[in-house]
């Protein structure tokens, strides 16, 4: 378990699943985090968020510190081991974005990537439309290193994917 200022990072826990999948129901944040469909998830969804569990070099269930209330998740996947790079993926609840838990999480997690885990860069994709989230991620220090122009058919239009980065020299910089 770790701690921010207003924040538990924590392990997953099975009693977390009903929150993950609710939050991933919510369809502003299933617009921004999905590839497919707009379709509600099912409870068969599970086999797939226990995969990113136990997959993930890092998986963290945040929560507010006072409350212990859920907002959201993040991971950090280790793309390849011998390059030390890692993808970064983060989902809060609608909710409680926009109020900074998300940038808090992200400044824990890239710092103990780097610092603990000794990753030298870190990756992560966003759509083009999710302007708050490349905004922090470009605040975070990420930048931009290339686009899959049209690869996305979002709100009955083309929208590009993002490809952003950030290496450990940058981040040590900030």
């Amino acid at each position: 378990m770790f701690s921010t200022d207003r924040l538990i990072l924590r392990q997953f826990e099975e009693s977390d699943l009903d929150d993950m999948l609710r939050m991933r129901n919510q369809a502003e944040v299933r617009r921004v985090l999905s590839y497919g469909y707009l379709v509600p998830s099912s409870p068969s969804f599970e086999q797939t968020m226990r995969q990113w569990v136990d997959n993930a070099l890092i998986f963290l269930i945040i929560t507010l510190r006072e409350s212990g209330e859920y907002l959201g998740d993040c991971r950090l996947d280790m793309e390849t081991s011998k390059n030390r790079n890692g993808r970064l993926a983060i989902s809060l609840l609608q909710e409680h974005q926009g109020k900074g838990y998300g940038e808090e999480a992200l400044r824990f997690l890239i710092d103990h990537a780097f610092k603990q885990l000794a990753l030298h860069r870190i990756s992560l994709e966003v759509f083009q439309p999710n302007v708050k989230a490349i905004k922090l991620y470009r605040k975070l220090g990420f930048v931009e290193e290339g686009r899959v122009r049209d690869g996305l058919w979002m709100d009955g239009g083309w929208q590009d994917i993002i490809a952003m980065g950030i290496l450990d020299r940058e981040w040590k910089q900030q």
